[in-house]
């Protein structure tokens, strides 16, 4: 007795290793598949003993397809042996079994006990295939012919030489809702059969099941259509063999049938989950081939450009990482419904995995309307999200491609989009950028520029700069932001190049705990090499990264200890953008840090996040004028916006300084707005750690010719 085994795995090597494997089994017929959908197409139309069913798969895991499984009678109770080569926790094995499985392999698995388990479960399928047929043989003797086909359950229907319905079954009545008598003398290809290509014929004498039988020959079919007395076309699968009178001349047919309405369906669903994204219903990568591929054919004969976008939200990971994928999910869905709100029914939109995106824009105008989409999703995808009781800010950075302007195949199209997402996202994130030719040098120079990053990281070969903060009516200083300088080989390297580099690779946590500590040395040294004036603090950038940390506050203390410096002396600051964003992970952190007696400042204040409503209820001591409103200073907007931070800060008992002031002028109007200390090139460069203790050691005073009114 022959049996099949069906193996599944999406690497063609493990499938080849599982067959040499199972090639010692005798009488074992073995079936690959390499996804899950084409495993789930096979077992309706296959019987199998047993599926080694690999669990990471991409698409539809080993975990979906048993669950799929487990929901149609056929294959419930079809032994499932799970083969994974990642985790082995408890609660994973547990979702495992939820899900039909008797048993885990992991990789590499062991040959000899693969298949002493495979054997096992062959024998019990055996065991299980010979009670049923001794069942059946017992019920064949004691069931005459003819109770044996108005029994059955698929439908059976005789048909004489000349296409005459001779005969029906009750299982064929129930399933074309009719009574046999009123189709007994009728057509068949008229009252049943109906005829879906002319070459199959619309007459008895010219079917192919006329020819098949009249030769001895029995006739198949996989997806026939016959018609139900309510004139409802029902799919069928059915067989028809010859009959034959008592002299052996063809009389006839049996067409044995069954109806595979639920069969379709659940195919239909198979061929929708290989085309679209279950989690966001938008197509997916297998869809978004396709379809580019049929815009390059199309704009090959039409003659008609499109666009490609191809979009990456900038803070995904983050989400994942601290709220978690339920969280991260959510996000997805909320992320593809404002998506689709900023295209046209026309354009195509796709989610190729985790948080990549993708739109063609097709029509004359192309070019335009993907700069004026691209426009929308980036405005749209900046505004927060509310998930999971949490309010979010992300962004997207997008890359713009055009056919055939700016790459010739689906491959070159893909690739310079995705370049170009890579550029914008390197310049500063939440922007879009259209592929230039010199993009590939800048990204492998981006590339080369992160090797040598993580060559610094391993021994930290980074130094710190320390801008002063003034009181502009004094010219004293009050304080200083840590700035981190990086010099690769004979070369600067500006924060604004490798901080992007570094938050994309991972190593910005590493970093930023190495700025935090050195810090905290300097400051300590200070204490006791000078004289300190009242409220002077020294700031130090951090990172979304670090604040959503769940250790941070652990390091800080043990930097604040091990360099047993005054907590007071210090002062965080973060992005605004970062600040609002109102997770449990980081409003916990912000009171600690606030706990620990380190000040935190919002860096950035007014680009446009804010949210008056709720700052109250934050646990901040400066706000940051941001360096674009100082340099309106001298227009009534910009004037309006200081005064009313200002004021802000006055009300929530919290200092304000202004950064980047340049000018003279720019500094006496931000005096006369009430806004007192600043910082800024006019003042002073970021400077070594030399110069500033000359600054120190001057005084903590700016030389009397920078000084205001001098």
């Amino acid at each position: 007795m022959m049996q099949s085994i069906l193996i599944v795995d999406d690497q063609q090597a493990n499938l080849v290793a599982l067959e040499a494997t199972l090639s010692e089994l005798d009488n074992v017929e073995i079936i690959s598949a390499t996804s899950g959908p084409q495993a789930l197409s096979i077992l309706l139309k296959k019987d199998v003993a047993m599926v080694l069913l690999d669990v990471q798969m991409p698409g539809m895991d080993g975990f979906e397809v048993a669950s799929f499984m487990r929901q149609r009678p056929k294959t419930r109770h079809v032994p499932i042996i799970f083969l994974t080569a990642i985790n082995k926790e408890e609660s994973y094995l547990f979702k495992g079994y939820e899900n039909g499985g008797v048993d885990f392999l992991f990789k590499p698995f062991n040959p000899f006990v693969l298949l002493s388990k495979v054997r096992i479960f062959l024998e019990l399928d055996g065991r299980q295939k010979q009670l049923e047929e001794a069942l059946s043989n017992l019920r064949q003797v004691k069931t005459s012919n003819e109770v044996l086909l108005k029994s059955v359950g698929e439908g059976i229907i005789g048909v004489s030489i000349d296409g005459l319905i001779s005969f029906i079954n009750p299982a064929a009545e129930m399933i074309l809702c009719c009574n046999g008598t009123t189709l007994i003398g009728q057509p068949l290809y008229k009252s049943v059969i109906v005829s879906t290509h002319k070459s199959s014929g619309s007459d008895w004498k010219e079917s192919k099941l006329f020819h098949s039988c009249s030769q001895g020959k029995a006739f198949h079919s996989d997806v026939g259509v016959f018609r139900a007395s309510t004139n409802r076309m029902i799919p069928v699968e059915y067989t028809a063999s010859p009959t034959h009178s008592p002299s052996g001349s063809f009389d006839g047919a049996v067409i044995v049938f069954k109806d595979i309405t639920e069969r379709k369906k659940i195919e239909e669903k198979l061929h929708y989950l290989a085309q679209y994204d279950s989690l966001t219903e938008l197509g997916n990568r297998n869809l978004f081939n396709s379809a580019l591929n049929n815009s390059i054919t199309y704009s090959n004969h039409s003659g008609q450009t499109f666009a490609l976008l191809f979009m990456d939200l900038d803070r995904f990971k983050q989400v994942n990482d601290t709220l978690g994928h339920d969280a991260g999910d959510a996000l997805l869905k909320e992320v593809a419904i404002r998506v689709a709100h900023c295209i046209r029914d026309t354009d195509i939109l796709c989610r190729l995995g985790g948080d990549e995106f993708t739109v063609i824009i097709s029509g004359d105008h192309a070019e335009q309307a993907s700069r004026r989409v691209s426009d929308k999703l980036i405005y749209a995808l900046s505004q927060p999200f509310e998930i999971l009781g949490q309010e979010l800010y992300v962004g997207a950075s997008i890359g713009i491609v055009y056919y055939p302007e700016l790459g010739k195949t689906a491959g070159e199209l893909i690739k310079n989009a995705d370049m170009a997402m890579y550029q914008a996202k390197h310049e500063g994130r939440n922007r879009y950028r259209v592929f230039e030719s010199d993009m590939k040098s800048q990204v492998e120079e981006t590339m080369a520029l992160e090797v040598e990053l993580r060559r610094a990281y391993e021994i930290m070969d980074f130094s710190l700069h320390f801008q002063p903060k003034y009181d502009m009516k004094t010219g004293s200083i009050v304080g200083a932001e840590a700035l981190i300088r990086w010099r690769a080989g004979e070369r600067d390297v500006s924060p604004a190049i490798f901080i992007p580099i570094a938050e994309e690779t991972g190593l910005i946590n590493g970093i930023g705990r190495w700025v935090f500590e050195t810090t905290c040395i300097q400051v300590r040294k200070w204490s006791l090499d000078y004289n300190l004036p009242p409220g002077f603090r020294v700031s130090v950038n951090m990172s979304v990264q670090q604040l959503q940390d769940p250790d941070l506050i652990e390091l800080l203390k043990q930097a604040v200890v091990s360099s047993r410096v005054d907590p007071n002396l210090l002062e965080v600051e973060i992005t605004e953008s970062l600040f609002l964003e109102r997770t449990e992970v980081n409003m916990e952190n912000l009171a600690s840090i606030r706990e620990l007696g380190t000040g935190i400042a919002i860096d950035d204040f007014g680009t446009g996040y804010s949210s008056m409503a709720y700052l109250a209820q934050l646990p901040f001591t400066v706000l940051k004028i941001d360096k674009t409103f100082v340099d309106d200073v001298h227009l009534p907007q910009g004037s309006a916006i200081i005064s009313a931070v200002v004021a802000l800060s006055n009300g929530l008992g919290v200092e304000v300084i202004a950064e980047g002031v340049e000018t003279e002028a720019q500094a006496n109007r931000l005096l006369q707005l009430g806004c007192v200390h600043a910082q800024g090139f006019f003042y002073s460069r970021p400077l070594a750690i030399d110069q500033f203790e000359a600054l120190m050691e001057s005084g903590f005073r700016l030389p009397s010719s920078q000084r205001l009114g001098s």
